[in-house]
């Protein structure tokens, strides 16, 4: 074997080795956003095999400067899953007026409190989530809170995007 096909053989191995430590690397980094963890809501762990609904939990979204929250979205892609939503949410059905809005395509964010979930509960002293609904793009979030403060920063926050 000559020289020069030694040297790049050599090097071939090299870049395969070190893209392999590279990947390792990244993989040991990105670990807990590649494969997530049990860090998710029950209402994620609830919903997220139902058929129909895309189903997401972020951790520390940031609301404002200061709060970041984690939130639960579930938006439905068909029907019968917007009829099982607003069902086991309770959503009330829209005025005429205000259907007519969403049907010209008007996005109105409805805010209100809801009951935590049952094992939610046990872990926290506040009792109350935020569910924010959006009748345009069949949507329901859930914001987790865990103080008042929270609470006033999200309701702003929804508030602003509605108008």
């Amino acid at each position: 074997m000559t020289y020069s096909k030694k040297i790049a053989k050599f090097w071939t191995r090299f870049g395969i080795i070190l893209m392999i430590a590279l990947g390792a690397i990244t993989l040991v980094f990105r670990w807990h956003s590649i494969f997530p963890t049990d860090e998710v809501s029950e209402l994620y762990t609830r919903y997220e095999h139902v058929e129909g609904l895309d189903v997401s939990y972020i951790k520390d979204f940031k609301v404002n400067d200061t709060v970041c929250v984690d939130v639960t979205m579930l938006e439905a892609k068909t029907d019968s899953a917007w009829a099982l939503l607003k069902r086991d949410f309770e959503v009330a059905e829209l005025v005429p007026d205000i259907q007519r809005r969403i049907d010209n395509g008007v996005d109105l964010i409805v805010s209100r409190l809801i009951p935590k979930f049952t094992q939610e509960v046990a872990t926290c002293s506040y009792t109350f989530d935020i569910l924010a609904t959006s009748h345009l793009t069949h949507t329901l979030t859930v914001f987790h809170l865990k103080s008042d403060e929270e609470s006033d920063a999200v309701l702003y926050y929804n508030f602003d995007k509605s108008i």
